[in-house]
């Protein structure tokens, strides 16, 4: 890493961090990767962002959020590697999206690798070079960065220009670009839509039996939670774990109920009421539940006849059939009556052959 390391820059400096952004060109793609932390928080806490400048790697220090504000709005066009938290983080400090994005892992994938190919895995096949490995998950808002830190930084961003280079000659070459195309903007469409909500809905009234009041009770449940999670700032576990969501569901109805389901009496004395409120009180406007998605006879057999066309023209593309749709989705479009030519991937794969 001699070479590479001989030509980055650490940046932690407002100046500095100006004149350099004034030579961003917003019509060309940059490769970037960042660094955060999130353990303890519902939003994600900035901590480094890794970009590649005419040549020159620079690591800048989004911790300070002076610098995370100015350095992060010019780029309007990025090269990242399985970068949805990068984009989400992206959103989060800019309060908008890129124009356009090159995922080198779903390039990959429409390259004739496996659908989740990790980016060590790809510069050794694609360069035969082995990178740094085991940094992903140090500690990266402690300063000074250490040696290897700043190695394994650099290393992440050092191949994604070659990548986006090598792997759209590759993807173009199997016809798979206008493919290539509707999954980037899916990508960044997918920033204002979190779905998170609705899979733990989907989940727990898979593995449960809940009654229909009790289905009311736990979406209202569930976005209770995620207001509380966001208005704190804490992981969505940190405010309900799902055991204690199914044990509230069905178990309490008064205030004092909520004792008795294993709550932290100071977080009961503090949050209960409001709690309780949410859950139970049906003038507010909130939407109604998701429906839960179990298929009927009907619905089982489309859901079959269309992952089967599903894999075999995946199977004549040389691509994992997840890249269109997942098999969880499949069962959703089954359930809401839809069909395969709904799917912009699904078109946009047929206009392929």
């Amino acid at each position: 890493m001699t070479k590479i390391l001989s030509n980055f820059q650490f940046i932690d400096d407002i100046n500095v961090a100006q004149k350099i952004i004034s030579t961003i060109d917003a019509q060309s793609f940059y490769a970037v990767d960042t660094e955060f932390e999130r353990s303890r928080t519902f939003y994600l806490n900035p901590a480094l962002l890794q970009v590649s400048i005419n040549d020159t790697f620079y690591l800048v220090d989004i911790a300070i959020k002076e610098l995370a504000d100015v350095f992060l709005k010019p780029f309007k066009k990025l090269i990242i590697h399985s970068g949805s938290e990068d984009l989400e983080l992206w959103q989060q400090v800019t309060h908008s999206k890129p124009d356009a994005v090159f995922d080198t892992q779903v390039a990959a994938a429409l390259a004739g690798y496996s659908l989740h190919t990790s980016y060590q895995n790809l510069v050794e096949a694609e360069f035969d070079v082995n990178l740094t490995q085991g940094m992903s998950r140090s500690d990266w808002l402690q300063r000074p960065l250490s040696q290897a830190q700043m190695e394994y930084a650099v290393e992440d961003i050092c191949y994604l220009q070659d990548l986006q280079s090598q792997l759209s000659v590759q993807v173009e070459n199997r016809g798979l670009l206008p493919l290539f195309d509707v999954l980037m903007q899916q990508m960044l469409d997918n920033l204002e839509h979190d779905a998170h909500n609705e899979k733990m809905y989907q989940k727990l009234v898979k593995n449960q039996t809940f009654t229909a009041a009790e289905t009311v009770r736990l979406w209202r449940l569930l976005l209770w939670r995620d207001e509380m999670a966001q208005k704190r700032n804490k992981p969505r576990n940190w405010i309900l774990k799902p055991p204690e969501i199914i044990a509230i569901v069905r178990q309490v109805n008064e205030f004092e109920d909520l004792f008795k389901v294993g709550l932290y009496p100071k977080f009961i004395k503090h949050n209960g009421r409001d709690l309780l409120r949410a859950m139970t009180n049906h003038d507010d406007e909130i939407s109604e539940p998701p429906k839960k998605i179990k298929l009927n006879s009907r619905q089982g057999q489309h859901f079959l006849a269309m992952k089967k066309a599903l894999q075999e023209k995946a199977r004549v593309a040389d691509i994992d059939p997840a890249l269109i749709i997942n098999n969880a989705a499949l069962k959703a479009l089954a359930f809401n009556q839809g069909d395969l030519d709904d799917l912009p991937t699904w078109r946009a794969l047929l206009d392929s052959f």
